[in-house]
């Protein structure tokens, strides 16, 4: 079965001059141009092709993939806006249409737009800012920590709501945010808790004992490259600790207790160094 607007792996029917064929099953065989095909392919093996429709509206394979593909969501660059709808930049051509039924707001061009990536038979590929129609809210397949990938959505008095794994709403918090995050940004996540509503809340970082041995080991880089003292303790502001490792600094704190307990580290007022190196 050929899944239209994503990756399929498809059988390597003929060779052409110019192109192969692929498989294509109720939809007949789909040309992929040479140069997108590995070399040494041979009639008979299956290759990865992006599945698409052309300029001229046939069905064609492509080696390229587009930003986002069937099913996802991703925040696409406007590249034109008419009275009919937009034409957003998703990777490859033809741009990726958005009717203006499918939009919620005024668009610019040159601005960006959050949508999903949908497929019909009639309609053929197209974007839609109707995002809750394919989100839910409530989430049973996770557990605490587990890692996800997530896509910022927009603002919120609390933070910012987060799509994830291209089919859940989720929540970040603000004051668990020590970096700068931006509305399209796609990052990992963990979760954090698995509310009584059944709601996800994500944290940037691993929870637990895994983000504390996380860090160790880059502290402990970090002292040999800076001859066995840093100028960082618990006694350091939160902004100097993100900047030096990307955590908080309650877990800054969690890592070098653990390396002072393991007699790896000596904490002092204004650093640390190592325990068999002196300053």
């Amino acid at each position: 079965m050929v899944n239209i607007g994503q990756v399929n792996r498809l059988e390597v029917v003929e060779q052409l001059k110019q192109h192969y064929l692929l498989e294509g099953g109720r939809y007949g065989d789909i040309p992929i141009a040479k140069q997108d095909v590995p070399q040494g392919t041979k009639v008979g093996q299956s290759i990865d092709a992006f599945i698409f429709i052309d300029d001229e509206g046939y069905l064609a394979a492509s080696s390229q993939q587009p930003v986002a593909q069937v099913g996802q969501f991703a925040s696409l660059k406007v590249l034109s806006v008419t009275p009919e709808g937009a034409w957003l930049d998703w990777g490859i051509e033809p741009p990726l249409f958005l009717s203006r039924k499918e939009q919620q707001h005024v668009l610019e061009p040159n601005r960006y737009c959050l949508v999903r990536l949908c497929f019909e038979e009639r309609k053929g590929i197209y974007a839609t800012t109707y995002l809750n129609n394919f989100l839910q809210n409530e989430c049973t397949e996770f557990k605490q920590g587990d890692k996800v990938s997530i896509l910022i959505a927009s603002p919120t008095e609390l933070g910012f709501r987060v799509i994830v794994n291209h089919r859940y709403w989720g929540a970040l918090y603000a004051n668990e945010v020590f970096q700068q995050v931006y509305k399209g940004q796609i990052l990992e996540a963990y979760v954090k808790r698995l509310r009584e509503d059944k709601r996800l809340d994500l944290s940037l970082q691993p929870l637990g004992f895994a983000k504390v041995t996380g860090i160790t080991d880059d502290i402990l880089q970090r002292l040999k490259q800076q001859k066995g003292y840093l100028m960082l303790s618990d006694k350091s502001s939160p902004d100097e600790i993100y900047a030096a490792f990307g955590v908080s600094k309650k877990v800054f704190k969690q890592a070098i207790g653990t390396l002072f307990k393991q007699r790896q580290i000596i904490i002092e007022e204004q650093g640390i160094r190592l325990a068999n190196r002196k300053i």
